[in-house]
């Protein structure tokens, strides 16, 4: 189970710096882009770079579903707490699973949808760049199927760790006990 959790904590170190890798190439082509229409042109310089803009698009995709399945490892995703903080431990324990279960449900939808877009993308280049547009889609199953992995690993996490605290209240519960005899 440790070497499990390691791998997919080493998984997720590697997709934090793919994506700010992604964000940093974004970054570089938006300021091409904005010198290429705004600045050069008060020099006389008329240059066009569509490049730009389809390139910065694409990688966007990529860092949104990359950035919410390693997101999804810590539960960051957007989530409302206050009912399930508001209900009894138990039961707010219950409605968060709930919702994780629901989350995986909503990761595999889009992995399947994602697949499908995938085939259809083999027969589609992108206007500009001529990439095949396989590449652009496989961000959805991709970060799907890393988003499942990450809640998954989640769920587990909170089960043992709950595990450990029901030991603990109960190994304290006994010596509180013991003592009192």
């Amino acid at each position: 189970m440790k070497l499990a959790f390691d791998i997919i904590a080493r998984m997720n170190a590697a997709l934090r710096h793919v994506v700010g890798a992604m964000l940093g190439i974004m970054v570089v082509t938006v300021a091409a882009q904005i010198c290429v229409r705004f600045v050069l042109p008060k020099f006389g310089i008329i240059v066009a770079a569509p490049w730009t803009e389809e390139l910065a698009r694409y990688l966007m995709v990529w860092c949104i579903f990359l950035g919410a399945a390693v997101a999804a490892r810590s539960g960051a995703l957007i989530a409302m707490d206050s009912v399930a903080d508001a209900l009894p431990l138990a039961l707010g324990d219950a409605i968060r699973t709930a919702g994780l279960l629901l989350t995986i449900a909503f990761f595999a939808l889009l992995l399947w949808l994602g697949s499908r877009w995938v085939q259809f993308g083999t027969m589609e280049t992108s206007t500009v760049m001529a990439l095949p547009m396989a590449w652009v889609y496989a961000a959805m199953p991709v970060g799907s199927l890393v988003a499942i992995i990450n809640i998954l690993a989640l769920l587990v996490e909170r089960h043992f760790q709950r595990r450990s605290e029901r030991r603990a209240a109960q190994a304290a519960a006994e010596e509180a006990a013991a003592s009192i005899v």
